[in-house]
């Protein structure tokens, strides 16, 4: 049912709160006591209702915070890479875009609390759910639910260990301030959970926003890439293939559908949303909507927004002539945008460049029924984005869509696998790109050995067909070329007229000032430096 992630019963937020704050607290006496109003930890788990409630409070820290996936997080993320940027609004997310951290910005705070109040609550269900004395929840009918805390714990733990490096790793309750941990043991627990959550979870699970075992056996494999382990990766990968397309999964003939129809085959693990929810609603949507597009054309759908995700000429140039997915992914001057509703005409003028970069005048006049053409002056970047968007103006508050957020789909898994393929030297790695061109809706020729390097072309796959799904950071995270990729500074085109447009670098091109090429791209947050001490020195670069 769509309410799954949503239902949280009391007693367990209460629980769970109380341990998303032990580690300011050093009285045993109070640690050791129970809320009043609340069952113990001993006889809260008596079926399979709190079990489920104890696992939804897991995915609370990734939808609820402004900086997570209910808002801003694939926003951010992308914004750091070559694919897009953040409007020249928001300081915090501009300083975020430009790699101009310091350890006491609040975004990455937010992205180390977020993420160890989800592992904690995760702990907390694997601990305690075994503890049920009810003879009828067997430990069989247990094991799922504790299939899906450990995966959540090791999602949360890729996340942290892909952007900070070394971290603390918890897998108990315990308040125990920790050191950091390697990335390599990290990652090595991140294995450990997702192995069991392989082989536990449901093929099939009859409640939606709940993970497939595909999903988990899909991130394994990523975490095998991470680790270098390309055998085991490529292993994991056919198997999460396998378990998916035996379960009914596969990739939907209509690409923009991924977006459009919820709960569809290709999605194996997406967190979900309700709209004109304050509480469970998400902002994200309306973030990536148009923003300056003339007040006579607010109403032609799909509507206007906060137009803060800007995509850049650099992601548009990266799809070849003719692949749809640009045109799923982003509107740019010329595209179709919508029929114009009005009764009255409406004559728009507006100054463009032809293609040997003069500017130009021109008039088009609208009339009822016409089709709408994307105009270059409705964004600072001259490109706004397409995909995951959904008109909101029917809703009773625009900033609660209640559009859900792919976390992992079909297409990725093929292209996991082709990645693994790729870095072994194996052709097969365009067996499972060209499957993916192959969609009825993109139907791109096929790749072969001529069109350039395996690693490449894989590569380039990945950045087209995930574009704006707040992947790309990891890849080049994991590729460790996200240095290479900003280059100089002036080899990302930022605007869509880039070759074209008079005055400063910084409104041409996007060129990150932070340090590139440090093993943590993150400094650790300056309050866990305050509160753990058992980490007093700031990572190297910050």
């Amino acid at each position: 049912m769509k309410n799954i992630k949503k239902i949280l019963n009391t007693r367990i937020i209460l629980l769970v709160a109380m341990l998303s704050v032990l580690g300011a607290c050093t009285n045993e006496d109070f640690l050791n006591r129970s809320p009043l109003d609340s069952p113990s930890p001993e006889n809260f788990f008596i079926d399979a209702v709190s079990a489920r409630s104890a696992v939804n409070a897991s995915y609370r820290p990734w939808t609820s915070s402004p900086h997570t996936y209910g808002r801003d997080l694939t926003i951010t993320l992308d914004a750091m890479t070559d694919d897009s940027y953040w409007r020249p609004a928001r300081r915090l997310s501009i300083a975020a875009e430009r790699w101009d951290f310091t350890p006491t910005n609040d975004i990455i705070g937010a992205y180390w609390t977020q993420a160890y109040r989800s592992i904690n609550a995760a702990n907390f269900a694997i601990e305690r759910i075994p503890t049920s004395s009810n003879e009828n929840f067997t430990p069989e009918e247990q094991a799922p639910f504790i299939a899906e805390a450990r995966f959540v714990r090791a999602w949360s733990y890729l996340f942290l260990t892909s952007l900070f490096g070394n971290v603390p790793l918890h897998t108990e309750t315990s308040i125990v301030s920790k050191p950091r941990s390697s990335r390599a043991d990290v990652l090595a627990q991140v294995v450990e959970d997702l192995e069991y959550a392989s082989n536990n979870l449901l093929t099939s699970p009859p409640e939606a926003g709940v993970p497939a075992a595909a999903a988990a056996t899909g991130f394994l494999a990523k975490a095998y890439l991470w680790l270098n382990d390309l055998e085991k990766a490529e292993v994991a990968a056919r198997k999460a293939i396998s378990q998916a397309e035996g379960a009914g999964f596969g990739l939907v003939d209509d690409y923009l559908s991924i977006w459009d129809i919820e709960e569809n085959r290709e999605l194996l693990f997406a967190l979900q949303f309700k709209s004109n929810d304050p509480q469970y609603g998400q902002n994200a949507t309306v973030q990536r909507l148009v923003r300056d597009i003339p007040t006579a054309l607010r109403a032609v759908e799909p509507g206007n927004g906060w137009g803060y995700c800007l995509p850049q000429r650099d992601l548009y140039d990266a799809f070849e002539d003719g692949d749809p997915r640009r045109g799923y992914t982003m509107y740019a001057h010329g595209d179709d945008y919508g029929m114009y509703p009005a009764s009255d005409d409406f004559v728009y003028s507006y100054d463009t460049y032809n293609a040997l970069g003069d500017v130009i005048s021109e008039t088009v006049t609208y009339q009822t029924g016409d089709m709408v053409t994307y105009n270059h002056n409705w964004s600072p970047s001259g490109l706004n984005v397409k995909k995951m968007t959904r008109k909101v103006s029917d809703l009773g508050n625009e900033r609660w869509s209640g559009m859900d957020i792919p976390i992992l789909r079909m297409s990725e898994l093929y292209l996991i696998l082709a990645e693994a393929l790729a870095e072994q030297g194996s052709v097969e790695a365009l067996t499972w790109v060209n499957l993916v061109r192959q969609r009825a809706s993109v139907n791109m020729p096929d790749k072969t050995t001529a069109d350039g390097d395996l690693i490449d072309l894989v590569r380039h796959e990945r950045r087209v067909e995930l574009a704006m799904e707040g992947v790309r950071l990891f890849d080049l995270v994991r590729w460790g070329t996200l240095s290479e990729v900003f280059g100089d500074g002036t080899k990302v085109k930022r605007h869509f007229f880039s070759d074209f447009i008079p005055g400063s670098n910084i409104v041409k091109y996007d060129a990150p000032v932070g340090d590139l090429t440090l093993f943590s791209l993150l400094p650790t947050p300056q309050i866990e430096i305050d509160q753990n001490p058992e980490i007093n020195e700031q990572v190297p670069g910050y």
